[in-house]
């Protein structure tokens, strides 16, 4: 018996209405925002316009440029919330929008009904009222990919303009997180594909639009960081350098705990009380346990700057077994392989530097709202949702069902079109939407609405 279908144009109207309620639901829940330390560290950068902590100023001058304490915070909430929940309601709309294109232009109500259950992900809800750097970056990722989508859907110049937004959203997400180096630069191949993937026309004209996104992420980059580093003095380069220190960092450490050659034959000098300490703070779950060592951080921080690179190629070289092994274990780690009690599931309320939060008018504890978004939260701690395996396993899939859907279809139509477009730009963003990488925090869990759904 066949499944009752809809119209897409009502499939649409839902997931868009039910989108926007979502956020309007989060804004109202969370408002003015969740604070923890590291936010309310930054809302001090806010408002003294001066850098105090090792996080990139991004954050902190969004803050303060919307108006900083409790305005700036709240702005970031709404920011999160529409990003997050029309970024979800915009890949539906290319979804659909395309298959409408191919011919099919009604919607099972099974595939419409698991739409509407990713939407409503508890997950989405618990996170996009938190003020945390992470929660940006995860929304902003999200918006770009969402944009990107729109642009393999949509024809000639309205194509260009979501890959142009895209571009420029993405060289903005570069600077939230230390991560943002390593794939922001790769999902710029998003917007680039969706404009130039199976696309008619001269090829000079799809190099030259793929040259206009380059050139839109490069000018977006340099004019957010003038702005911020107008607005946050003292900052330096703490979008990109802190994150390759870490790294290094962090896999020195690994190799030294896990490694099984004697102390005095490591690549570098290190006493036997100092590599105790190293191997005692060293986590697999996260590299924030290594700083509660004072004497393993003294070792570290004594790897002089401009010799950090040469240590950490050379460890890799002369410890390759502890180097995979400190890597296989970070990463079923952060797939939450061995669950989820080395991070913190979820923040509430407000707490920080107290001497920070004062400055800012801001006392500290937690509302009725909150305590109960924490009750809420806990049914779901130990969902698979709550669980980053899970979401790897649906984006696999997400592939897997992408690619057979788009040979199946190329099979049965003369020429692919669109949706040659949509496949290239499913098929890469799959790999990205969900990544968090190299283990540095395990706080964030965003699940994201794979296409091949719809």
């Amino acid at each position: 018996m066949p499944l009752p279908m809809i119209d897409f144009r009502k499939a649409l109207a839902v997931f868009s209405a039910l989108a926007m309620t979502l956020a309007i639901v989060a804004i109202a829940l969370h408002f003015p925002g969740q604070i923890s330390m590291d936010t309310s560290m930054q809302l001090y950068e806010a408002q003294t316009g001066r850098s105090v902590s090792w996080a990139p100023p991004f954050m902190s001058a969004l803050m303060r440029w919307l108006g900083g304490s409790e305005r700036g915070t709240a702005g970031v909430v709404v920011i999160c919330s529409l990003l997050t929940y029309l970024s979800l309601a915009m890949v539906a709309n290319s979804a659909l929008r395309l298959r409408a294109a191919a011919g099919q232009a009604r919607l099972s109500i099974l595939r419409a009904t698991a739409c509407v259950l990713l939407l409503l992900n508890p997950v989405l809800l618990i996170y996009v009222g938190i003020v945390w750097k992470d929660v940006l970056f995860s929304s902003a990722m999200s918006a770009a990919v969402a944009l990107s989508f729109a642009a393999a859907a949509a024809e000639g110049r309205r194509a260009l303009a979501w890959a142009a937004m895209a571009a420029a959203l993405l060289a903005m997400a570069l600077q939230i997180r230390q991560q943002g180096i390593f794939m922001a630069p790769l999902l710029l191949g998003l917007p680039i594909l969706a404009v130039v993937a199976g696309r008619q026309g001269a090829r000079a004209r799809r190099i030259g639009a793929a040259a206009i996104l380059v050139a839109t992420f490069v000018l977006s980059l340099l004019v957010t960081q003038a702005l911020v580093a107008q607005s946050i003095a003292n900052s330096g380069d703490k979008s990109h350098s802190v994150g390759f220190r870490n790294i290094m960092l962090y896999d020195i450490a690994g190799i030294v705990a896990r490694s099984a050659t004697p102390t005095a034959a490591l690549p570098v000098a290190i006493t036997p009380q100092q590599r105790e300490a190293v191997r005692s703070a060293y986590s697999s779950e996260r590299i924030d346990y290594l700083i509660g060592s004072r004497e393993a951080m003294v070792w570290l921080d004594s790897i002089p700057d401009n010799q950090r690179a040469r240590v950490w190629r050379k460890f890799i070289r002369r410890e390759p077994a502890a180097f995979l092994e400190h890597k296989w274990f970070v990463f079923l780690a952060l797939l939450d392989v061995n669950g989820i009690d080395g991070c913190l599931p979820m923040h509430v309320g407000v707490s920080g530097n107290a001497d920070y939060l004062r400055a800012e008018g801001i006392a500290e504890g937690s509302n009725a709202r909150a305590i109960g978004l924490y009750a809420f939260a806990e049914w779901f701690f130990d969902w698979p949702i709550f669980r980053h395996w899970f979401y790897a396993l649906v984006l696999l899939a997400a592939v897997a069902t992408t690619l057979l859907t788009e040979n199946v279809r190329r099979a049965h139509a003369s020429s692919a079109g669109s949706s040659s477009r949509h496949a290239s730009v499913a098929g890469v963003s799959t790999r990205y939407k969900r990544s968090r990488s190299f283990g540095w925090s395990s706080d964030t869990r965003y699940g994201r609405k794979p296409p091949w759904i719809v």
